[in-house]
This record gives structure tokens, C-alpha cells and sequence, in this order.
């Protein structure tokens, strides 16, 4: 996956110019010397603040996705490749649940890898479970919908979406 950096960045510039003119007239009597001096004087007062200009992005951004985001970073594909193997590892349902809440409660994921773990899992009642559970940690939840493919019941879509607008 690659990250978009967003940056954000704004800079207050002021300038302040003041100008007197100063007009002396000389006038030496009886000397024959007549002096007309004009003396403009500028100030010029510069002011500059800084914002953020920071390499730090606020939050990844999905490519073609424009939908709610739940959380702002999702795993890379490499992280997320060993802790689906963490989790099919294991040998029985309500471990791969307990190892994937593990996983999915520090972590960022997109709908594709929610659904990808779904697949681990060999009971649809599991694939419930954790499609729920999961939730709350989808960057990307307007792709959420693609998780029902991964059911085989329809009751179980059902009750993923009752889970979702109940929130």
C-alpha cells in the first residue's frame, strides 16, 4: 500500500508601511543662499508566523475510495500477511477469534482484510463475530458491504447490518 501524504500549511505575512515627508526650507538673509531640502523617511515592518508544515499526514488515503473513514491508518499488506498466518495457525475457531481481536484491537484494517480474516474462520456464527467486532476498527467503512459475501446465511447479514446501525 502506498501512504498519500497530505500536508497542510499556512503562513501569515504582514507588512507595515509608514512614510513621513519632512520639508525644511533654508534661508540664509544677506548670504544669497537659498536651500529647499525635502526628506522622505519609509519603515517597513515584516511579520511572518508559520503554521504546520508537517511530513506527518493525517490519515491514508485510499485511491477511488471518498467514503467514512473509522480509523486512520490501515496495516500494510505485509503486516497484515503475518498476522492472518498468526490466526489461521491456529486450530480451533474460538482461538483464530481470540488471536484475531488481538490483532484487529491495536490495529487499522480495510474492509478487504476484515473480510480476508472472515475466511479464516470455519464456522459462520465466527465470521459473525468478528465482522462485529471488527467494525469499529475499518478504515474504509463504506466498503464495509463487501464483507456479505463472506456469509452464507443471509440472517447473518442481516444481524451485521442490525450491529452496524445500532451504534
Amino acid at each position: 500500500m502506498t501512504r498519500s501524504l497530505l500536508f497542510a500549511s499556512m503562513f501569515i505575512t504582514s507588512i507595515a508601511i509608514a512614510q513621513e515627508d519632512v520639508d525644511m526650507n533654508i534661508d540664509m538673509g544677506g548670504m544669497g543662499i537659498d536651500m529647499n531640502v525635502n526628506v522622505r523617511t519609509t519603515t517597513t515592518t515584516t511579520t511572518t508566523t508559520g503554521g504546520t508544515n508537517s511530513a506527518t499526514p493525517q490519515h491514508y488515503v485510499m485511491p477511488g475510495y471518498n467514503g467514512p473513514i473509522g480509523c486512520p491508518w490501515p496495516m500494510d499488506q505485509s503486516q497484515f500477511a503475518g498476522a492472518r498466518q498468526s490466526v489461521a495457525g491456529k486450530t480451533w475457531d474460538e482461538s483464530r477469534l481470540t488471536v484475531a481481536k488481538q490483532v484487529i484491537g491495536s490495529n487499522c484494517l480495510t474492509a478487504a482484510q476484515v473480510r480476508d480474516l472472515m475466511t479464516v474462520m470455519e464456522w459462520e456464527q465466527t465470521r459473525l463475530d468478528l465482522a462485529k467486532f471488527a467494525y469499529g476498527y475499518t478504515y474504509d467503512l463504506g466498503n464495509y458491504y463487501k464483507l456479505n459475501d463472506a456469509f452464507e446465511w443471509e440472517q447473518s447479514i442481516t444481524d451485521l447490518n442490525a450491529h452496524i446501525n445500532g451504534r
